[in-house]
C-alpha cells in the first residue's frame, strides 16, 4: 500500500527504514479516550504516519484541558474531545480516516470501535476500571496488544498487555477473571496496582487528594445506582504539560514497537507488563519497574520522608486551596 503523501515522512528515515513507515501507514490504531495523553499520542501517531484511527470519548474540552493539551483553546471549548481529534488529525493529514465514538467506549460499540486495530490505546480515566476492562478484554479476543501509558507529575509511565500473556489489565488491577462489569465498576481503584512509578520529589498532600478524588467517584456511582444523594467528587487528577508530552513520547515510541514488529529490524521489544516502562523529565531517571508494587511503595516510602522533612517543593492542592480557587 503506497503512502498518501510520501513527502511528509522524508525526515522519518534517519531514524526508521521504508519498510517500517509502510508498516505504520498499514495500520489502525483504536484510542479509548482522548483528552489528555491519548490526544496528544495520538496526533504524534498521525505525524510518524498512522493514517486509521478510531477515537472514543464522551466528554468536552474545557478551559482547564488547555494546561496540557493543544487541542484545548478557545476555539474547541464546549467540543467534544474525539471530534476535535478527529479534525486535528485530519488537519494534518487529510487522506486520514478517523472514526469516532462521542459516547465513549460501551458495551454496545466496544467490538465496533476497535474493529481492524491493530493496537489499542487505554487511555480511560482510573475512575473507570470497568471501561479499562472491557477495552482489555476485546483486545484479547482479536489478539492484539492494549497499551496503557499515564502521567504522573513531570514524568510518565507505560506498559503493554499482551493478547496470551497471563499478565493481564485485570489481574494489574485485582480484578477477578470473568467478573461482571457491573461489580467492576463498583470497585475502588488500588494505586499500588497501577502507579509503579511515585516521584519522591511531589507534594504528598497531593496524592491524598487523588486517592480522596478516586474513593468519592466509586462512592458515587454506587449512590447513584441506589438513588441516593452524591457526595463531593473531590479534586481532578492533576496534570501538567510536560508529564502528558513525556507520556505521548514515551507511548508512541511503544506504539512504533508494536506497529512495525513484524519488520526485522533489530528493534528492542516493547515494554510487557507486569514490566512498566518509566522517564521522569525532572529528575532525569527512566528505565524499566520490574516489580511495580514494590516499586510504588518504596517511591511512596520515600515521598512521605521527604515530605515531611520539608525537603519537597509545596504544591497548591490541599482541600482549602483548591476551595479558595473555586
Amino acid at each position: 500500500m503506497a503512502l498518501s503523501n510520501p513527502d511528509a515522512y522524508k525526515r522519518n528515515y534517519g531514524f526508521w527504514s521504508d519498510a517500517e513507515q509502510a508498516s505504520l501507514g498499514q495500520s489502525k490504531v483504536s484510542i479509548g479516550g482522548v483528552g489528555g495523553d491519548g490526544f496528544q499520542l495520538g496526533v504524534k501517531l498521525a505525524m510518524m504516519g498512522v493514517e486509521r484511527f478510531s477515537a472514543a470519548d464522551p466528554e468536552e474540552f474545557e478551559i482547564e484541558n488547555s494546561n496540557r493539551v493543544f487541542g484545548a483553546n478557545s476555539r474547541t471549548y464546549g467540543k467534544n474531545k474525539a471530534e476535535v481529534f478527529r479534525d486535528t488529525v485530519l488537519d494534518i493529514r487529510p487522506n486520514a480516516t478517523v472514526e469516532i465514538y462521542t459516547e465513549g467506549v460501551t458495551r454496545e460499540n466496544v467490538e465496533e470501535f476497535m474493529k481492524d486495530a491493530d493496537l489499542v490505546l487505554d487511555e480511560s480515566e482510573l475512575t473507570y476500571p470497568d471501561v479499562g476492562t472491557m477495552i482489555a478484554r476485546q483486545a484479547r479476543k482479536q489478539q492484539i496488544p492494549d497499551l496503557l501509558v499515564m502521567n504522573i507529575g513531570f514524568a510518565s509511565i507505560a506498559t503493554s498487555f499482551h493478547p496470551q500473556s497471563k499478565n493481564t489489565f485485570e489481574k494489574m488491577m485485582g480484578i477477578p477473571k470473568d467478573m461482571p462489569l457491573e461489580d467492576i465498576a463498583n470497585m475502588s481503584v488500588d494505586l499500588s496496582r497501577c502507579l509503579p512509578y511515585v516521584p519522591n520529589y511531589a507534594d504528598f498532600a497531593s496524592l491524598e487528594a487523588v486517592q480522596e478524588s478516586l474513593v468519592a467517584a466509586q462512592q458515587n456511582l454506587v449512590a447513584a445506582q441506589e438513588g441516593l444523594e452524591a457526595v463531593p467528587k473531590g479534586a481532578s487528577l492533576p496534570s501538567i504539560s510536560p508529564g502528558v508530552d513525556i507520556a505521548s513520547a514515551l507511548g508512541s515510541t511503544e506504539a512504533f514497537l508494536h506497529l512495525t514488529a513484524g519488520v526485522n529490524n533489530k528493534r528492542r521489544n516493547p515494554t510487557w507488563a507486569p514490566r512498566f516502562r518509566y522517564m521522569d523529565a525532572y529528575n532525569g531517571k527512566s528505565g524499566v519497574i520490574n516489580f511495580p508494587r514494590v516499586s510504588h511503595y518504596l517511591g511512596l516510602a520515600a515521598m512521605v520522608a521527604r515530605s515531611q522533612m520539608h525537603l519537597n517543593p509545596r504544591a497548591s492542592y490541599r482541600q482549602d486551596e483548591r476551595d479558595a480557587r473555586s
